[in-house]
Parts: C-alpha cells; sequence; structure tokens
C-alpha cells in the first residue's frame, strides 16, 4: 500500500548540505501496524510526513495504491491528504475550544463522504462525559485520547502517530497504545507509528524499520509468525542493530 523508493531529503546546514532521510526504501502493507524506531534526529518523521506530503523528498519516489504521492495535481493531492489522519506528540488541540469542537474540526475544513459522529469517537475513545470540557481541564492522556478521535472521526485510511506518547507516563502510554490497537482493529486503517519507545513498537507493531542518522539500517518482523512476540530477543535485537549502525 505505501510504498518508499530510494528516498533522500536533503538540507543545508550552517556546515553545509545534509541528509536527514538518506536513500531510504520500504514498503508498508495494507492495514498493517509499522514502526520506525530510532534516537531523536534518526529521520523518523520526515520520512513520516513524506506520506501525507507535509515534506518533500529532494530524490526518490513515494507511492501510495501505486500512485506517486507528489505527481498529484493539487486537487488529487487534498483527496489523498483527506484520506489521512495525524496523532501528535504535543496533541495539537485549540485551548479555546471545546473537546467536541476540537474532535468536529477537520469536518468544519472539509466534506467527507462518510464520516463518524462526535458522539462515536468520543465514546470509542471513553471520553463521552467531557465533550463540554476545554484542553486546559484535560489530563495529558485524556488531550491524545482527543487527538486520537480528531484523527478518526474522518475514517482515515492511513493514520499516521508522531511520537503519540511521548508526552506521557507509562501508565498512560499503555492506555493509549490500547486505544490505538482497538482502532486499527474496528477501522481497519493502515497504522505508522514513530516512536523512540521500543516498548510501544513491541506491544503494538506487526514490523519495524530502525532508522539511524538518516539511514534504512534494518526492518525487523515484531512477531515473527503466529503467537505472543519474543520480546527479550527482540529487544536485543534492537540494540543490536543500533549498536552496529
Amino acid at each position: 500500500m505505501i510504498k518508499m523508493n530510494n528516498v533522500t531529503r536533503t538540507y543545508q546546514g550552517q556546515d553545509g548540505e545534509f541528509n536527514a532521510v538518506d536513500d531510504v526504501s520500504l514498503e508498508i502493507g495494507e492495514n498493517e501496524i509499522f514502526g520506525l524506531i530510532g534516537e531523536s534526529g534518526a529521520g523518523k518523521s520526515t520520512v513520516l510526513r513524506f506520506i501525507n506530503a507535509l515534506e518533500t523528498p529532494t530524490s526518490g519516489v513515494v507511492e501510495v495504491d501505486g500512485t506517486d504521492v507528489f505527481s498529484l495535481s493539487k486537487k488529487k493531492l487534498r483527496a489523498h491528504q483527506k484520506g489521512i489522519g495525524m496523532i501528535f506528540q504535543q496533541f495539537n488541540l485549540l485551548n479555546n475550544k471545546t473537546v467536541r469542537e476540537n474532535v468536529q474540526l477537520p469536518l468544519e475544513l472539509h466534506k467527507y463522504k462518510d464520516p463518524l459522529s462526535v458522539r462515536e469517537v468520543l465514546e470509542f475513545v471513553g471520553l463521552s462525559g467531557k465533550s463540554d470540557r476545554h484542553p486546559s481541564q484535560l489530563s495529558g492522556g485524556e488531550k491524545q485520547r482527543v487527538g486520537i478521535a480528531r484523527a478518526l472521526i474522518t475514517r482515515p485510511k492511513i493514520l499516521l502517530c508522531d511520537e503519540p506518547t511521548s508526552a506521557l507516563d507509562e501508565s498512560t502510554t499503555e492506555e493509549i497504545v490500547g486505544v490505538l490497537k482497538r482502532a486499527h482493529e474496528k477501522f481497519g486503517m493502515t497504522v505508522l507509528v514513530v516512536t523512540h519507545e521500543l516498548n510501544v513498537i513491541k506491544s503494538m507493531c506487526e514490523r519495524c524499520a530502525v532508522l539511524e542518522k538518516g539511514h534504512l539500517v534494518d526492518i525487523i518482523d515484531v512477531v515473527p509468525g503466529a503467537g505472543r512476540p519474543d520480546y527479550e530477543s527482540y529487544h536485543q535485537r534492537v540494540l543490536e542493530v543500533l549498536k552496529n549502525a
């Protein structure tokens, strides 16, 4: 469903040009939960933003459903972006709007064929009784639930999660991971999760790409075959890949 061929993103720095993403190729299957893991500056978020065209590669091709994203006309690109939901590290809520108003904002900006209702998505994320509250009245986990509800209301085909738990404590992280897994099961989306937290990858993803300084170091099966993931060997494998990068 998502395919990247030799994508590179070059920036101009104080000491000259550098590649934030360097010749990365990968494929993500339809309805797969795929992870991107690496330290800060590894290029994870840049790769993520290629998919919804918030970042443009300097070279290489990004395809979704067999179509080159960056060959689309403006009209078709807007249609492509409408099919993608995004969840952010810092929630990106409007503080002067209520929970209900934040969640329904995408429906005010664009027309969607068959969106969910605010009631449905708030019930799904466990915030039915808090629709009239403002972000300042919510905990960090509740704010992220609002962000998830806002992303789900449009029934996206692809859900991009950019460090969705890094601002949360461990117990809240587990709750948010649980909500995202249920969303994947219920709505059948392709989900891409960017994180530096190994436990999030282990809990959610089927495969993950390990990035180091813009390079794709390896793609690892998190759950090889049926049954529970071998967490210990997976953890050691990621550490080995990063150590040898």
